[in-house]
């Protein structure tokens, strides 16, 4: 028994990460240059800093218009959960680049065993899913007002 798998379902996903990947960072990048050390590896503090409170709004849109273009919001909120070990992993990639350091795995190893790398990681799901809630919520009363709009 074959079984096919679909990628094209999987094209909002990939799409998103590399939004993330050259959009969300490339900003972060160019906004900090070289100061930015080892806090692209602790997103919340970029996040939530007045300096670069416009990534914040980058990534919640990147992750809004990724679940509102699927046809079942149920799928768009589980890929904004697997975004969420993604942006990760990619902040420790940007690490690398930015700092050109390979001791990654001692940032990695400090990155777990630090409250700040679990409220990172707290902080990304959490906009992660409500930029999902959010556009499932906005998708589900479009479709209701075209319904409507059909019926008239």
């Amino acid at each position: 028994m074959r079984t096919k798998i679909e990628f094209a379902r999987q094209g909002n996903l990939i799409f998103a990460i590399l939004m993330i990947h050259f959009i969300f960072f490339g900003y972060i990048s160019n906004r900090y240059r070289k100061s930015i050390g080892e806090d692209i590896l602790y997103l919340h503090k970029i996040l939530f800093n007045p300096y670069s409170f416009v990534s914040l709004i980058i990534l919640f849109i990147i992750v809004f218009f990724m679940v509102y273009r699927e046809d079942f919001y149920e799928y768009g909120i589980r890929n904004s959960i697997w975004l969420t070990p993604m942006i990760i992993g990619q902040s420790w990639f940007w690490y690398i680049f930015v700092t050109y350091r390979l001791d990654v795995f001692v940032a990695i190893g400090r990155f777990f065993t630090s409250y700040e790398g679990y409220l990172t990681i707290f902080s990304v799901l959490t906009i992660n899913l409500l930029a999902a809630t959010l556009a499932a919520f906005t998708k589900q009363k479009y479709q209701e007002h075209v319904k409507k709009i059909e019926k008239v």
